[in-house]
């Protein structure tokens, strides 16, 4: 049964717009790593560094798609629920808007300059950077609109999820500011430079990105009391006390000390129960058969064991292959979270399940050659082939959500969805 709440039906906050330049981010992004990937075959125009192709696709993949569609998830069922109240609605929604609009304009600074300043006049200023800085306010400015009306939630199993999400998506951005003071105070310091940024990516992944992903998965599938092993709060406070404590795993092998280690192991062990006790809780519910949620489902374990299992075994095993980390965050990133955004979408519109199915097999199929290049493919069937077969693979789900993308724009022509 397709969900639509009455307000929604009503359609009297018309901003499913930001639904569509997300998606536009999100097919920039991926062509951006598409051309990384052909750059690695030695298909680059000269003036482009692969360096700054992938920052441009990383910060792009963050600003333009990891956070405004989680976000605008989090608006449409706020203000379902409270049925179009507007105590703090133009606060999530401008400061959506505001997100995506600093994200796309640090885009080219980011895949032409990287981090470096740009020269304008008299002046040298790193835009990069500045526009990334505006994007954090923005989702400053989501947090203020949501605290307003977050108690059309008060009732609801996802409150303390969401609730814990925007809290880490605050604290993450403390790493990203940070990085700026080491930068400005201590620029020899580059254990403490690399601490900041790594703690910045453990705190967006391992913490904001998974406790929001858990928080619309408990309410789509309308997780209760009666399927929890334990508390949730014990689950949810695995998780946020964890994440944070991963950030040495992004530190170079040489810079890792074995207290820094044994904190990612203890923060990564702990996270990932967290992440478990909640598949768990999908699992006992019967829920994760349906044959949308499952795919999300599946990911997310698939996650959470990968990183239990990074937490238990010799670190000589993955910190040696930093291939394994990019199969890691990409089934984080492009697998459950977009698998299930979709599924959001899919459940809320009049677009045929297969075309989600197509999104779901590109996604599989990318990350299958993502494994490819690690240290876990069989060395009798690697080869240069691979390159191939990654460029090919980082092309599919451009594609797929590009057709899902047109069908979605079909079906609003003649019904406001989303």
């Amino acid at each position: 049964m397709r969900k639509q709440s009455k307000y929604l039906e009503e359609n009297h906050f018309k901003s499913y717009w930001l639904l569509h330049v997300s998606l536009a981010c999100f097919v920039l992004a991926g062509l951006s790593g598409f051309l990384y990937r052909l750059g690695m075959m030695g298909w680059v125009p000269g003036e482009l560094s692969l360096g700054n192709i992938r920052h441009a696709h990383s910060h792009l993949m963050f600003f333009g798609w990891a956070v405004p569609l989680p976000l605008y998830i989090i608006m449409q069922k706020i203000l379902g629920e409270n049925n179009g109240m507007t105590k703090g609605d133009s606060w999530m929604k401008y400061s959506i808007a505001s997100i995506l609009l600093f994200g796309v304009l640090a885009y080219p600074f980011f895949l032409f300059y990287g981090y470096r300043p740009v020269a304008i006049g008299s002046a040298s200023l790193p835009l990069s950077v500045i526009f990334s800085g505006l994007v954090m306010i923005g989702w400053y400015g989501f947090i203020a609109g949501y605290w307003k009306i977050r108690d059309a939630l008060k009732n609801d199993e996802s409150l303390p999820w969401f609730d814990g999400s925007l809290v880490l998506l605050a604290v993450c951005s403390l790493g990203a500011w940070g990085v700026a003071v080491v930068q400005e105070l201590a620029p020899e310091s580059h254990l403490l430079m690399k601490s900041m940024t790594h703690f910045f990516l453990a705190s967006f992944t391992e913490g904001w990105m998974v406790l929001v992903l858990c928080g619309i998965l408990i309410s789509e599938l309308e997780i209760n009391e009666q399927n929890w092993l334990t508390s949730p709060q014990y689950a949810l406070g695995a998780i946020a006390i964890g994440a944070p404590l991963t950030f040495p795993y992004g530190i170079s092998e040489s810079l890792l000390t074995p207290m820094l280690l044994g904190t990612a192991r203890f923060g990564g062990g702990l996270a990932a129960i967290g992440l478990l006790l909640v598949m768990v809780a999908v699992f006992k519910s019967g829920k994760w058969r349906h044959p949308i949620w499952i795919w999300p489902v599946v990911l997310l374990v698939v996650k959470g064991i990968m990183q239990l299992g990074a937490s238990v075994i010799p670190s000589s095993f993955w910190l040696s292959d930093p291939s394994l980390r990019v199969l890691y965050l990409h089934i984080l990133l492009l697998g459950a979270l977009t698998v299930l955004v979709f599924a959001w979408v899919n459940e809320r519109s009049a677009i045929p399940r297969k075309y989600f199915y197509v999104i779901g097999v590109a996604i599989i199929l990318t990350l299958i050659t993502l494994l490819m290049f690690t240290g876990l493919w069989p060395q009798a069937l690697s080869g240069a082939w691979i390159v191939d077969a990654l460029a090919l693979g980082a092309i599919l789900p451009i594609l797929a959500v590009s057709v899902y993308w047109m069908k979605l724009i079909q079906s609003q022509k003649n019904e406001n969805y989303l």
